[in-house]
């Protein structure tokens, strides 16, 4: 299956380290929102969210995004993966390189007159994790019922409960059998629908895939 380009659009803003995309309603249209947060060194002491409405796609065109400056309240992290729940709830999960994976919310509204301090939500895990562990996606179902979060090997499915993540019972997925050359991102879908990408590795072709899930309890993912 090959992709056509439809349009160009160019970010007028800075790319520090992007390391997430996703879309979600703001103020009754459609927006995209950029994380800015990938830090594999650790030396950022602020971190930035873009949000602009989503461009049509007959033309190419230029956009300039709104900025929202953040900070986590314990020092800096390495961040790959974003989702976002409707009414512009943003939530960041950390990669578990150098600490514990620990998810983050930015307490709303977005506000981009200062710099905001993310909320620490919840830890996943109690330690730091090897590299097929790490996270480097996520993503949301389109009503916020369903949320993934992908490692480089795996897909682990969650629903917000009281304002916390809480897995669902039997619905981890291992990718390894799809041998992508380096796990990077996912996006639930309608229907069962979900898509992953790989980025290039060695030899390897970037790819994308796209599966039909269905959680262990036989509801397909919304």
């Amino acid at each position: 299956m090959d992709g056509k380009i439809r349009a160009r659009i160019r970010v007028d803003a800075r790319n520090r380290d992007w390391e997430a995309l996703d879309r979600g309603r703001c103020e009754g249209a459609s927006c995209l929102y950029i994380a800015d947060t990938g830090d594999n060194d650790l030396t950022r002491g602020r971190i930035d969210l873009y949000r602009m409405v989503e461009p049509e796609l007959s033309r190419d065109k230029k956009v300039r995004p709104d900025r929202f400056r953040m900070r986590l309240p314990d020092g800096p992290r390495d961040i790959e993966a974003m989702f976002v729940l409707p009414g512009e709830q943003i939530y960041l999960v950390t990669k578990g390189r150098h600490h514990p994976v620990t998810v983050y919310h930015y307490p709303p509204p977005l506000r981009s007159d200062s710099v905001i301090t993310l909320v620490e939500i919840q830890k996943l895990t109690e330690r730091t994790q090897s590299l097929p562990g790490m996270v480097t996606g996520a993503s949301a179902s389109e009503d916020g019922s369903l949320i993934v979060i992908r490692r480089y090997a795996s897909l682990e499915f969650f629903r917000l409960v009281d304002g916390r993540l809480q897995p669902i019972a039997g619905a981890t997925l291992s990718l390894s059998r799809l041998r992508e050359p380096q796990g990077e991102a996912v996006a639930l879908g309608p229907g069962g629908r979900v898509a992953l990408t790989s980025e290039r590795g060695g030899s390897s072709r970037a790819v994308m895939i796209l599966l039909s899930c269905e959680l262990e309890s036989g509801h397909r993912v919304p």
